[in-house]
């Protein structure tokens, strides 16, 4: 169901039948659309829910999770998240650490997934920080990635016991 709202979306944006509506796959596996111009965008899955973005400017990635105490937060933030990251969550009561890991969790994801980086192999070269009204992306000194720099990450209103986030590069 979500790739026919994808392609329907698509086709209203592009101004192109949803038959004609044809998908490619980047480098790391980024979708996108071949053989004709429209918006960029992005596809996320979670439990009942997906979440997709579309972008006519700017490359875009989403992330959708469904929160689940799972009890191993802290060794997965100590694995894959920055050491400020993982220390902020040290700090924080069950609750709280479980709703501020999915929102770095949902963030990474979104950030890696605007830029067309591979998941698994750079979540720990830049930190997620939330400021007013978005993420602040900070790339740790090391990072081989440039353009996080210049990446702004919002979260989205998703249902409850859900976490969101949109990212564009």
């Amino acid at each position: 169901m979500t790739r026919a709202i994808l392609r329907t979306l698509l086709s209203e944006a592009a101004s192109v039948p949803a038959n004609q509506i044809l998908f490619a796959e980047g480098p790391q596996g980024k979708p996108g659309l071949a053989g004709i111009k429209g918006p960029q965008f992005n596809v996320s899955h979670s439990g009942s829910w997906a979440l997709i973005g579309l972008s006519d400017r700017r490359p875009i990635g989403v992330d959708i999770e469904l929160t689940r105490n799972s009890g191993d937060e802290l060794d997965l933030a100590r694995s894959f998240f920055s050491d400020a990251e993982y220390r902020t969550l040290e700090r924080l009561e069950d609750g709280a650490r479980l709703q501020s890991f999915y929102k770095i969790w949902t963030c990474k994801e979104a950030v890696l997934k605007a830029i067309g980086a591979g998941i698994s192999a750079h979540l720990k070269d830049f930190s997620v920080e939330w400021t007013s009204d978005r993420y602040a992306i900070i790339p740790e000194c090391s990072c081989p990635l440039p353009l996080l720099a210049s990446i702004a990450a919002y979260p989205v209103e998703v249902p409850i016991g859900y976490a969101g986030c949109y990212a564009l590069a």
